[in-house]
């Protein structure tokens, strides 16, 4: 009973004895003219009165019940003496139970207390009468019929009498849970992010364990963040229809399941990879609370699984495999927060195994380039030592070898000859190693890659955020799509925690000749032709001390607990790596501002002889070039620049060789002759290949004075390149010519 409904009781019992108090009262003779029956009238007035009271105080009452129940707000109150204990309709709700469904007592308030919280209740309702104030207060859970676990913070004030013995005790009953799971939801993101960023860390270092060990620990990882209780990573074939578990983290006691899921098919699960393949997520808070068309229930139940969550790995629209959560020992449900994480980190996860992928492809490119850089070293020094010893056993071997000569010794001399032979075949095999690659670098277009980043970045950013995009067409860089994604993702979740309270973070691309200059400046500065993309936020902004240790190693301004001092380390490595420019500038209170410019990719011939004529020259790998040289040594050299530079070469000792090799197969994109040679020379070939091959560019070497071949006098008027050859200039000559590349 609500303290108005005893209230009501009260005035209802009043109002009873006093109408039937008038009605055994003697009426009164009226005391004058128009007196009628004053008495009567008066009783009369007394009842509508107290009948209007009523009235308000029902209609109080209902507000009251209204205002609590909007609010989540329940009033009690306990009389020490009685032990008599009410509660108003919302405090029945808050614990459970339907209003009026069963009589309120203590004993019965703390049955639905949380165990874990029954002795601190008990031990505040104990300690109240006895403060001097008399104040309750305590937080705690409580779940009753209903099954509804809620959080309830009490509070209440004792009434003591004069003789200071404690009367009675009221309060009120707020419930809290939809705060505390809000609380618990910001701090699971935060745990979350700051696994993502550790991760992340992690992915970019090199794992002398390898991939598998990566992946292991990054589950292992994710899987703990999120309190489940296994975490695994399977391969989708879609050809086939099945899916294979590759990978797998258990909590202790939870058994693995990893070997009972080989090549399982398709139709086992249908609905959760029908969902995958569309690139959805499957959230199953109850597997037992599954439909009956839910075909894989019985197929999860057998697997323990109480709970589930499914990521899928997709590469372009294509399904290559899902990341998955499992509950095992209690049932679970996923906040939006989390899945929207978890999604990250898959998209993270497939990011990485990507990149090691190409990583090690890298290495062993390196490896190789090492091996044939020592391997041509020695082998130049070689081809020296042999060019003596050829010249004198040709010598020798004039003089030695004739009409009548020693058998033994002509044997002697095929001997040597045949050895020197070999050795050369040994150098030239040594010379062939050099093959080394040019930096993984690719063709990026940035509205493609900036734009499959925000769909992740739209997830991490909190709403305060707006994120605005104001991305130039059609315009592609030198770069890599991975580490630029990195790159800016880091950049973002910087721009992020410097606006705790919402802003504006704005990412823009647009074609420039050059930079501006900035308060810091890292990497490349040389002029040319870039892409600049610009991340601005409206934050805090940094002072002068921050910026000076920006990119350090392990150097963070955030709270212990959310920075790890990587994130501009890694933007750092990357600028460096890549051959971009960064720049920063930040004021406090009035934001940051990072402009990374990244190389152009050509888009006329200019443009590709600039990039021609530096490092960053990538090679056009589609090039067929037929070299023509009647010197070996100097083919193969010629040969081995080529193919460094990842173009496919055919060689011919001559100009007759040459048009030999282009009738039985012309296509070739480009013909790059020696000029003295037998059989026809080079400005022979040039006559000939102009009538018969006219789109087939040419360009000459010689290593004779440039008066001995006037180039406007040779027919076509090609490029004469000067022996020795000098790599860049080849390749400018190369770059000069209209000819296709990727």
């Amino acid at each position: 009973m609500t303290p108005f409904s005893r209230l009501g009781t009260v005035v209802s019992g009043l109002l009873s004895r006093v109408i039937a108090a008038g009605a055994e009262r003697p009426a009164r003779m009226p005391s004058g003219r128009g007196g009628g029956n004053a008495g009567g009238d008066g009783n009369r007035q007394d009842e509508a009165d107290i009948y209007q009271t009523l009235e308000r105080l029902a209609r109080s009452e209902a507000a009251l019940k209204e205002a609590q129940a909007i609010a989540h707000l329940g009033s009690w109150w306990f009389e020490y003496r009685s032990g008599e204990l009410s509660w108003s309709d919302e405090t029945y709700r808050l614990l459970g139970f339907q209003p009026g469904a069963v009589v309120p007592t203590l004993e019965l308030f703390l049955s639905v207390v949380h165990a874990e919280d029954r002795a601190k209740v008990e031990a505040a309702l104990e300690a109240a009468p006895k403060s001097a104030d008399g104040a309750y207060s305590v937080e705690h859970r409580v779940q009753g019929p209903d099954g509804i676990l809620r959080v309830v913070r009490e509070k209440g004030c004792v009434r003591f009498g004069d003789d200071g013995e404690a009367m009675s005790i009221s309060g009120t009953a707020l419930d809290i849970t939809e705060q505390r799971h809000t609380e618990s939801d910001l701090l699971q993101r935060e745990r979350l992010e700051r696994g993502l960023l550790e991760l992340s860390a992690v992915f970019l270092q090199r794992c002398e364990l390898g991939m598998d060990h990566l992946i292991d620990q990054a589950l292992e990882r994710m899987g703990q963040l999120t309190f489940n209780d296994r975490a695994y990573l399977f391969t989708a074939d879609t050809e086939r229809r099945t899916f294979s578990n590759t990978h797998e983290w258990t909590a202790p006691g939870i058994t693995p399941v990893i070997d009972r899921l080989q090549n399982v098919p398709w139709d086992v699960a249908p609905n959760s990879m029908r969902l995958l393949a569309s690139g959805s997520p499957v959230a199953v808070p109850r597997v037992s609370a599954l439909e009956d068309d839910w075909v894989e229930k019985a197929f999860l139940e057998s697997q323990g699984i109480r709970s589930m969550l499914l990521l899928p790995v997709m590469q372009g629209e294509n399904l290559t495999g899902f990341v998955g959560f499992d509950a095992v020992e209690s049932v679970r449900e996923w906040s939006s927060a989390e899945i929207r994480f978890l999604q990250v980190f898959a998209s993270l996860m497939v990011s990485v195994i990507e990149r090691e992928q190409a990583y090690a492809d890298m290495v062993a490119a390196r490896e190789r380039e090492t091996i044939g850089h020592l391997a041509s070293g020695v082998a130049h020094d070689f081809n020296n030592l042999l060019g003596v010893i050829d010249a004198n056993f040709f010598y020798l071997q004039q003089t030695l070898v004739h009409s009548g000569a020693d058998s033994e010794i002509a044997q002697i001399l095929e001997e040597t000859h045949s050895a020197l032979g070999q050795a050369k075949v040994v150098t030239s095999g040594m010379l062939s190693l050099n093959r080394a690659g040019s930096f993984a670098t690719e063709r990026v277009v940035l509205v493609t890659a900036i734009e499959d980043l925000a769909r992740i970045l739209r997830q991490v950013l909190p709403p305060e955020i707006r994120l605005v995009l104001a991305l130039e067409p059609d315009l592609a860089v030198l770069s890599n799509t991975a580490f630029l994604q990195a790159a800016l993702l880091n950049l973002v979740l910087n721009a992020r925690d410097a606006m705790p309270d919402g802003g504006q973070l704005t990412i823009e691309t647009v074609g420039v000749s050059r930079s501006g200059g900035g308060t810091l400046t890292v990497g490349n500065r040389r002029p040319g032709r870039y892409a600049r993309v610009r991340v601005a936020d409206t934050g805090c902004g940094m002072g002068p001390e921050t910026l000076d240790r920006l990119f350090e190693p392990l150097f963070s301004t955030k709270a212990q607990q959310r920075g790890h001092g990587l994130g501009m380390f890694m933007v750092h490595e990357f600028v460096l790596r890549s051959g971009a420019l960064l720049e920063v500038d930040s004021r406090v209170d009035e934001g940051s501002e990072f402009r990374l410019f990244l190389p152009s990719w050509p888009s006329d011939r200019a443009e590709f002889e600039e990039l021609a004529g530096s490092d960053l020259f990538v090679a056009p790998t589609c090039l067929r070039v037929l070299v023509v040289d009647d010197d070996l040594r100097s083919r193969d050299s010629v040969r081995r620049l080529l193919e460094m530079d990842g173009m496919r070469v055919e060689t011919a000792e001559d100009g007759a060789a040459c048009l030999e090799v282009l009738r039985n197969d012309s296509a070739f994109d480009l013909v790059l002759s020696d000029v003295s040679m037998p059989h026809l020379d080079g400005v022979g070939l040039c006559r000939v290949l102009l009538e018969a091959y006219p789109g087939l560019p040419v360009i000459l070497m010689t290593g004779q004075a440039a008066s001995v071949f006037p180039q406007r006098e040779i027919p076509g008027a090609p490029t004469v390149l000067r022996k020795p050859l000098d790599l860049q200039t080849l390749r400018r000559a190369i770059a000069g010519l209209d000819l296709p590349r990727q």
